[in-house]
């Protein structure tokens, strides 16, 4: 009797999961078949696709909710000007027209202290960006072009002048 339920717990189980990821596998088979990139997803909704670093091997989006997850195969780190910037082998958060939210895995070292990159904003040709108790916000056009883990921008004696200003909450 307890080997019968035991196999009708099994048989229930696998029949949930295999659904589960039947669906997960056609939501994934959805953003393949767009043959949408990270970076493509991030101008759809309004960003420059330097945002990203060099390198996402894929991602998640829920269109629905806007949770997403982008991966990398490892953490990446870099510097531009006086900016260290480290994202990790997956960054999530929310994305929305001009908002992406809730961020996860990005952190910015300024002066001594690492700081969590908590939301990116558009507006017009300004992206800001707010480690909640600050933001900073450039010109769009600097982040036309990927940085490159490791490097930034220097891996070609190419440097990338921010232009921005840093203001309070």
């Amino acid at each position: 009797m307890v080997s019968i339920k035991l196999i009708l717990i099994l048989l229930i189980s696998l029949t949930l999961s295999s659904s589960s990821s039947s669906s997960l596998s056609s939501s994934n088979a959805l953003i393949q078949q767009n043959n949408l990139s990270a970076y493509d997803l991030l101008m759809e909704y309004g960003f420059p696709k330097g945002l990203l670093p060099k390198g996402a091997i894929g991602y998640t989006l829920n269109r629905e909710t806007g949770q997403f997850s982008v991966f990398f195969e490892k953490t990446c780190g870099f510097t531009i000007e006086s900016y260290t910037l480290s994202y990790k082998s997956t960054i999530s958060g929310v994305i929305s027209k001009n908002r992406l939210y809730k961020l996860k895995g990005i952190s910015v070292k300024i002066v001594i202290l690492w700081l969590s990159i908590v939301e990116v904003s558009r507006d017009g040709d300004d992206i800001g960006f707010s480690v909640g108790i600050t933001s900073a916000n450039f010109g769009a056009e600097n982040f036309l072009e990927c940085p490159q883990c490791g490097c930034g921008f220097d891996c070609d004696d190419y440097k990338l002048h921010l232009n921005g200003d840093v203001s309070s909450i």
